[in-house]
């Protein structure tokens, strides 16, 4: 039911989307982040060039890359130390999700084994392009306190200089340009 909410109040956000908020290019430096309030739950979700991430764009061709790809993998799990949530909203992180076409589930630290995303436009991939997936789920013990988020992505990730964000909330839709100089996200 929560996955169903969420896919409501995403389409209805991005379909009021600005052109710079639609998720048609791949560039480098740039991603998008999607928010949906609902009730007490939080939910972002993250779509990004693994270029941002990581610095390279396939399959890790030695250790050297696949230990990158962990580091990467775990500071994007700790999502409470890349989104904070206002302070007196009092909100957990429940679950997070990662997903890439070049990357497998296990080297993403992901529990179960599944398929990666083919949700990727193969046309880029064979240009040597691919994308990382992150889903966030938050629980707030005082929703109605939760005015924003402040994203803290870029310093943990010095490939990623803009953010084009776009939240769903009881107080309406909004569209953001985040940068490393403007990482909060109000509503």
């Amino acid at each position: 039911m929560k996955s169903f909410i969420f896919t409501v109040l995403l389409a209805t956000c991005l379909t009021s989307a600005p052109v710079w908020g639609q998720h048609d290019a791949h560039v480098h430096g740039a991603a998008h982040l999607d928010v949906a309030v609902d009730g007490a739950v939080l939910s972002l979700q993250l779509e990004s060039p693994l270029d941002n991430l990581l610095g390279f764009e396939h399959e890790p061709r030695n250790k050297a890359e696949r230990d990158k790809v962990a580091r990467m993998a775990a500071r994007l799990r700790a999502a409470e130390k890349l989104f904070v949530p206002t302070p007196a909203a009092a909100c957990k992180l429940e679950q997070s999700h990662l997903a890439s076409s070049v990357l497998t589930p296990e080297l993403l630290g992901e529990r179960h084994s599944e398929k990666p995303a083919e949700h990727g436009d193969e046309e880029d991939e064979e240009k040597g392009h691919a994308d990382l997936e992150a889903t966030w789920e938050f629980r707030c013990a005082h929703p109605e306190l939760l005015r924003g988020v402040e994203v803290r992505l870029f310093q943990g990730f010095s490939g990623l200089r803009e953010i084009a964000a776009q939240v769903a909330a009881p107080s309406g839709q909004r569209g953001a340009h985040l940068t490393p100089a403007k990482r909060m996200l109000t509503w």
